[in-house]
């Protein structure tokens, strides 16, 4: 699609309406920026950093070690110089294969602006999440309709089995052949059903072909090390002319658990302080105690002793990690870090520093979502642009430290630092692409834009040209439900909006 005015209708009006009060972050987003192109956007992305409650000279250290392994030692330094000016880093992201349209185009907008001013992108992509999250990690999302209401859309296509949907995506085992050959004989079957088209069909396949059965993927010991290559392979069959933008995807759990070995044995730190300092640790297990992305101090004791019919209450500050690769929930109670594991059976370490620093390196303990904001947000004052999640929970964290701190007398200048970090830099529910089909306009992942043959160059350039409301109704197609409860909207909502949609002027690819 190109730039242009777009024609909406009171369906995507009333739509709009409805993210803005489901999402007030959102709403205030797109009341600012609803007019202005994604280049204008991009361009006030971010606020200017804050002053940082701790250096981050160790974070730089750990970054470039990472970076280095992948890529090299040139490439990691090129992006080190880039973030010591800029001390911004996406953090929207999950670490498995992804063909999530949203996820994809917001990675692709910031990867080819980034690129563009002679910059690598750096982004970090979370772990601890289980391998049945919405991005579908355990295959590739379709986002070729089976029929004009938009049923089943989009259409996933498993390639590792069902049984290990549980484990971490950072702790799941390798796909195999088998598995791929599976999946192959699910695409015939899909084809033979109508459910895709044959050149559709084809792309699909030469994917899985080509970039999950090949010998030197199927040989790597981890699931995370064959999704970083094959969403690499991902990348240079959608963005063709750019092969080399790819962002750099590290492990934010790894990155975190580097600096935490160092920052849990220092008492002036921020994790130590928060976590060690009884006073200020009482006041913020009882402030975040039902805040999202956080704990539920009851609905831990209760899964502690056994009760599995409710929630597990999310976890605090750490995960354990089992031997099946799951997550087990953990509190603190008599001085211990302590939980249950899938079996039932207990699991415990003392909570001192040396005990935890000691389960980090060892990866039995993996920083959770609060600690790892904490981490690089809060005490680092790295800018974390994230999804539209993020922003719901980023900011009562925050709020949630600052009070605690409070706790403590000579803690005043750590929790100013703390309060002054931006938590609201939003980078989801954006798409600049979109597929032309009968139906209207629909969401476009890596699978559609292999189909279409990749990203033409001329359409690079178009992408940033794309209005914001434009983008965000496109990508309601795929997100809106996330965003609204389901009984606010209207019967059929994503199939008329698609058609609606039809006379939207964006970047479309046709497969």
């Amino acid at each position: 699609m190109t730039a242009g005015t777009s024609t909406t209708g009171s369906l995507s009006a009333r739509l709009l309406d409805l993210a803005a009060a489901s999402a007030p972050v959102f709403g205030q987003a797109l009341h600012q920026h609803a007019d202005a192109s994604l280049a204008e956007l991009l361009a006030n992305l971010a606020p200017p950093p804050a002053a940082p409650a701790q250096p981050r000279d160790d974070l730089w250290q750990v970054l470039h070690a990472e970076l280095s392994l992948e890529h090299g030692s040139s490439h990691a330094a090129r992006a080190i110089e880039s973030l010591r000016a800029d001390p911004v880093l996406l953090t929207a992201n999950h670490l498995g294969i992804d063909t999530f349209a949203d996820s994809v185009q917001g990675t692709m907008l910031l990867a080819l602006r980034a690129a563009a001013a002679g910059k690598p992108l750096v982004l970090l992509g979370f772990g601890s999440i289980s391998m049945n999250n919405l991005t579908y990690p355990m295959g590739l999302r379709l986002y070729q309709p089976r029929d004009p209401a938009l049923s089943c859309f989009p259409q996933r296509l498993p390639v590792l089995p069902n049984r290990i949907r549980h484990c971490m995506v950072s702790h799941a085992p390798p796909f195999d052949r088998s598995m791929v050959v599976r999946a192959r004989r699910r695409v015939q079957q899909m084809t033979g059903e109508k459910q895709l088209t044959p050149r559709y069909a084809e792309a699909a396949n030469e994917i899985l072909a080509a970039d999950f059965d090949d010998d030197a993927v199927l040989a790597l010991p981890r699931y995370r090390d064959q999704a970083a290559v094959v969403n690499r392979r991902l990348w240079r069959r959608a963005v063709p002319h750019a092969p080399d933008a790819a962002p750099s995807v590290l492990h934010i759990e790894t990155v975190c658990t580097k600096l935490l070995t160092a920052d849990l044995a220092d008492p002036g730190t921020l994790a130590h302080v928060l976590l060690f300092d009884p006073a200020v640790r009482e006041r913020l297990l009882h402030t975040l105690d039902g805040a999202p992305a956080c704990w539920n101090l009851d609905a831990l004791i209760r899964h502690l002793k056994g009760d599995r019919a409710g929630p597990t209450g999310g976890t605090v500050f750490f995960w354990g990690v089992a031997a099946s690769g799951k997550r087990i929930p953990l509190t603190v109670l008599d001085g211990e870090l302590t939980g249950t594991d899938d079996t039932g059976l207990r699991w415990s370490i003392p909570f001192t520093p040396a005990a935890v620093i000691e389960a980090l390196r060892e990866d039995r303990l993996i920083p959770s979502l609060f600690l790892s904001f904490t981490t690089l947000a809060f005490a680092r004052a790295v800018t974390c642009v994230g999804g539209y999640y993020q922003v719901a929970y980023l900011p009562v964290m925050q709020r949630g430290v600052v009070n605690a701190l409070s706790a403590g007398a000579d803690l005043r200048r750590l929790a100013e630092s703390v309060a002054a970090v931006p938590t609201t830099t939003c980078l989801s529910g954006l798409q600049c692409l979109a597929r032309a089909t009968p139906a209207g306009l629909l969401p476009v992942g890596p699978v559609e834009l292999a189909a279409a043959g990749g990203l033409a160059k001329a359409q690079q350039e178009a992408l940033f040209q794309v209005r914001v409301r434009d983008a965000c109704l496109v990508a309601f197609v795929e997100v809106l439900g996330d965003l609204v409860p389901a009984g606010q909207l209207p019967p059929g909502w994503a199939s008329l909006l698609a058609a609606e949609l039809g006379n939207t002027p964006l970047t479309t690819v046709v497969c």
